[in-house]
């Protein structure tokens, strides 16, 4: 398992079709990936979860990827969140 943290520079915090893009690009890898908020963790494969941390503007968040894919996955994901930043 790897991990990377992020701090969330979008300005709605994690919305829906910002859960929604993690959701899409975690299916394409067969790596488990999460958004760990606090004590709080879930899974780029369910979009209500995602939304369920509240994760807003300014949060730092831990993104956890496991596999055989997991570099890829976490790259990606880490990508989403700092391709949208400000968005």
């Amino acid at each position: 398992m790897i991990t990377e943290r992020v701090t969330v520079r979008i300005k709605q915090g994690i919305h829906a079709e910002i859960a929604h893009l993690l959701h899409q690009e975690a299916g394409r890898f067969s790596s488990s990936v999460f958004i760990q908020h606090g004590e709080e963790t879930a899974s780029l494969r369910s979009i209500v979860a995602v939304l369920s941390l509240g994760v807003e503007d300014g949060t730092e968040i831990d993104v956890l990827a496991d596999g055989t894919d997991e570099a890829a996955a976490l790259a990606a994901a880490v990508a989403i969140l700092e391709q949208t930043a400000h968005a």
